[in-house]
């Protein structure tokens, strides 16, 4: 099974930021999601699952990212497999996760599409 594997930049986005900014991010990077910061640490992140609930519950678009950003960061590390990363994925519903180098510091972000084309991709070419 292969490793994680990461070459694309991580989009990130301050906790203060507001909202339509961290669409534009996501629209103008193509990324179903970015990473949220504070001072330079990770403290989340958001999803278009989580702006999309926000607009259907009234939330203004000026409000902060930290108004809905998810705080509970599930991570996968570097080194791990696909497979670890994808039931990881699954036990906990979220359909993208940081990964994080030895040192904690955030490498990528994989969606449940990298993992599921990774392993499909895998076990076609065993």
């Amino acid at each position: 099974m292969e490793q994680l594997e990461l070459g694309s930049r991580v989009i990130t986005c301050g906790i203060n930021e507001p909202l339509r900014d961290a669409a534009k991010k996501m629209n103008e990077n193509n990324v179903g999601s970015v990473v949220v910061v504070d001072g330079g640490k990770v403290v989340g992140i958001l999803t278009e699952r989580d702006l999309v609930r926000a607009v259907a519950s009234g939330v203004p678009l000026d409000a902060p990212v930290s108004r809905i950003a998810s705080r509970n960061l599930i991570i996968a590390r570097q080194g791990e497999s696909m497979l670890t990363v994808g039931m990881k994925m699954i036990e906990h519903q979220i359909r993208h996760i940081p990964v994080v180098d030895d040192d904690g510091k955030v490498v990528g972000v994989l969606s449940i599409r990298d993992v599921l084309r990774q392993l499909t991709a895998e076990s076609a070419y065993p």
